[in-house]
């Protein structure tokens, strides 16, 4: 893969980089890291994206009471229920074009002659929790504790939708799981903690 920049996109100069945020979302309960997420079916899901911009996925292995009894398990399983992810939908137009080589050093693809310049690109940053809690009048609702986090690195987790969004989770529907595990090996697959 190389990134090169168009020293002529702009009759004749480079491009003046534009960035709009069209959208976003923050995820509760999920790590960036995808193998450290299960599946779909492994999650009770509040989704409340159309009101307050989150979905929180709870593990379901949290209904088993015993996970509670030991005090080293309660705690991963607080930081695990903690982790919160800030994803971040991005219009942009920019003189970059990236390439994508096979193993011989060929293009796989040409860009068109009409191509604008303009992408889609999907940005994660897994956002450091606060280090205390710091209300002192009462107990703090789920949006200002989470107003309280700071981001952390940034990603990017897809472009054009060449991932097809690269969702946290495989959906029970995702045809890529299917194709997967019908060649023999499901590559999905992830047990969780007991």
């Amino acid at each position: 893969m190389k990134v090169e920049e168009d020293m002529f996109a702009d009759r004749g100069k480079p491009l003046q980089v534009e960035a709009n945020m069209y959208d976003h979302v923050v995820i509760k309960g999920l790590s960036p890291v995808r193998k450290e997420n299960g599946s779909e079916d492994d999650y009770y899901i509040y989704n409340d994206i159309e009101n307050m911009g989150l979905i929180s996925y709870i593990p379901k292995y949290l209904s088993n009471p015993e996970n509670f009894a030991d005090p080293v398990r309660n705690k991963e399983i607080h930081s695990e229920a903690h982790k919160v992810t800030y994803r971040a939908y991005v219009t942009f137009k920019t003189g970059y074009k990236l390439r994508l080589l096979d193993k011989y050093g060929k293009d796989k693809f040409t860009y068109p002659t009409d191509y604008t310049w303009q992408h889609v690109g999907v940005f994660e940053s897994q956002m450091d929790p606060p280090t205390k809690f710091t209300k002192y009048s009462g107990s703090e609702n789920l949006m200002e504790w989470v107003a309280k986090h700071q981001f952390g690195t940034w990603k990017m987790v897809d472009l054009d939708n060449w991932l097809v969004g690269n969702p946290l989770v495989i959906p029970k529907y995702d045809v890529r799981k299917r194709a997967a595990v019908s060649g023999g090996v499901d590559i999905f697959s992830k047990s969780m903690k007991p």
